[in-house]
């Protein structure tokens, strides 16, 4: 039995898995979350033969945040910078205006845009963070 199926019977028995092919990879989503991506041992001509198959109607999810990290929204400011955690973050004038995530992981801080990936950036102080979401004009994602 291969192994990317072993682990997907393993974690998710009982539960509704959908087996997304994409080109070499092959990806495993349960309820709503990507929880898995191995190389595909099916090629394209026989995936297109498999009962029940479709074309995908949506993008993959993101995949699950690292254990001990979590996520907070920032606009980025004028000056092309965000702050997290008294941590001032230069992320430059081409993305000023837009909402960013941070995932805050132990040694350093990852920003997204819309699941793209801007920066990586060691953290400074690790004491807690409290403040996750920002608040005021425009700050709803789009």
């Amino acid at each position: 039995m291969e192994q990317w199926y072993r682990a997907v019977l393993e974690v998710l028995a009982g539960s509704t898995v959908t087996m997304r092919l994409g080109g070499h990879l092959i990806h495993a989503i349960a309820a709503g979350a990507l929880i898995g991506t191995w190389p595909c041992p099916i090629t394209a001509s026989k995936a297109a033969q498999l009962p029940g198959a479709r074309a995908a109607s949506t993008p993959l999810p993101p995949p699950p945040l690292p254990a001990g990290s979590s996520r907070a929204q920032r606009r980025v400011h004028a000056s092309g910078r965000i702050m997290v955690n008294r941590q001032p973050i230069k992320l430059g004038p081409r993305h000023v205006g837009k909402l960013v995530t941070v995932i805050i992981e132990d040694s350093h801080y990852r920003i997204l845009h819309s699941d793209e990936e801007l920066a990586i950036k060691p953290r400074r102080d690790t004491t807690p963070i409290t403040r996750l979401y920002v608040r005021g004009k425009s700050t709803q994602l789009s």
